[in-house]
């Protein structure tokens, strides 16, 4: 899920993020006014994990000041428990050959003195993405309206989450974008047909216009209850690869 609303062109997106999944894959020159974005996959032997639950703790009051505080609540992630061991688990397991799900970081080459207070040296990291191959969740496969997509789907990826890192002031913008088009890539890669992502739809569906801006078509929508009470709307979208 993404938090940005504002989707820039596809052209540009593409222009500003490379997918480095291997040592010899070639940088893409900064455009005047924007962010260059490098897309790697998550590491276990650093703390990326920490990284990312940092993220999603940035997302919290964020996600409140645009009215949207109801798509993940007010605890702090890292108060969840049990939140960072999964996290770690969910690293460990992207570095694995025969697991299906992947762990993306999204960085920005800055200069030092241009790094946020309390950032380590650049690159700096701004954004998380997961994915899921062959695999959709149960709220989507249990729902009788989605059986004609379900039954249907083939090699194809499953966007589990997107996050930016709202305390690396605008370095982050874009980089739900850049992450997309870097899975985007990834999937071409592997000769998957389509990704499929789902979306909370409160808020007057601004989420949800994001990723049609961004080339998603909507499947269906759907709800549950959650722990507190509350329904919980979403969205699910499909885009053909």
């Amino acid at each position: 899920m993404i938090q940005n609303p504002t989707a820039p062109t596809h052209a540009s997106v593409a222009a500003r993020a490379c997918l480095l999944l291997h040592p010899q894959s070639p940088k893409v020159s900064l455009m005047p006014g924007t962010n260059q974005f490098r897309v790697r996959h998550a590491r276990s032997s650093g703390d990326d994990a920490q990284f990312i639950v940092g993220a999603f703790d940035s997302t919290i009051p964020y996600l409140a000041s645009i009215g949207a505080g109801g798509m993940w609540g007010e605890e702090p992630f890292s108060a969840k428990d049990g939140f960072e061991a999964e996290t770690i688990e969910s690293i460990q397991k992207s570095e694995r050959d025969d697991e299906p799900l992947r762990v993306f970081i999204a960085e920005v080459d800055v200069g030092a003195a241009a790094a946020p207070q309390g950032t380590a040296q650049p690159p700096v990291r701004v954004g998380s993405a997961m994915i899921r191959e062959d695999s959709l969740p149960s709220y989507i496969t249990e729902r009788e309206e989605m059986k004609p997509e379900v039954d249907g789907a083939r090699d194809f990826l499953f966007l589990e989450v997107v996050i930016s890192d709202y305390r690396t002031g605008s370095l982050h913008k874009g980089a739900g974008a850049a992450l997309i088009e870097a899975i985007k890539s990834y999937g071409r890669d592997r000769n998957k047909r389509t990704l499929y992502v789902d979306c909370w739809a409160g808020n007057d569906a601004k989420l949800s216009r994001y990723y049609e801006k961004l080339g998603f078509t909507r499947v269906g929508d759907f709800s549950f209850g959650r722990a507190s009470g509350a329904i919980w709307p979403g969205t699910f979208f499909r885009m053909d690869l």
